[in-house]
């Protein structure tokens, strides 16, 4: 068998034959990730990249379960579905949410509207993540229950499944000590 016996789905196509160091480059580039289908000569279907060599590797993204994946269709040689890229207008609303919340702080009676903020925020990220094809996690139930607290967790949680943008996870950590800082700056005698 020659060194190039690799195909893989490629949005609604499959694509090769590739050699193994062109499947693990793709990996590491986030081109195949955990549901990407791939075929090796000789082999009777198409699986799962997960389920081949290529998830041996120690490095490899297809061993991370908040890898971003592509829900494969049935095995089959016929790919269908493609996915679209997600959105990061939601994650960048929930990483700079905090510094708009700050007037709030001083408001009596206001707490439940930052609450509300966070769950909007939350839903329409989800609605973004469904409708670019891929199966959100519950993750986002952090910033609904932990607010600006919970936020930067569910960003990491996001980048790492989704795209490893970590600019808008490290953002909202600031943001969320920003936040902090000037209410307890206005609050000092």
């Amino acid at each position: 068998m020659s060194e190039a016996s690799w195909h893989y789905q490629d949005g609604d196509k499959p694509a090769g034959p590739v050699s193994a160091a062109v499947i693990r480059e793709k990996i590491r580039e986030g081109h195949i990730r955990r549901g990407t289908l791939l075929w090796k000569e000789g082999s009777p279907d198409w699986v799962s990249a997960e389920q081949t060599e290529f998830a041996q590797d120690a490095d490899s993204a297809l061993n991370n379960p908040y890898a971003s994946s592509t829900s494969a269709s049935e095995y089959a040689p016929e790919l269908q579905r493609t996915l679209k890229p997600v959105s990061a207008a939601p994650a960048w609303a929930i990483a700079l949410a905090p510094l708009f919340l700050i007037p709030l702080a001083f408001v009596s009676y206001t707490g439940f509207i930052g609450f509300a903020i966070y769950v909007s925020l939350s839903i329409w990220d989800r609605n973004q993540i469904k409708e670019s094809g891929r199966e959100p996690s519950m993750a986002f139930l952090w910033t609904i229950l932990l607010g600006a607290l919970g936020a930067p967790v569910y960003l990491f949680l996001r980048a790492a499944r989704i795209d490893r943008q970590w600019a808008y996870a490290i953002v909202s950590i600031v943001t969320v000590l920003i936040f902090f800082a000037a209410v307890f700056y206005k609050t000092m005698p």
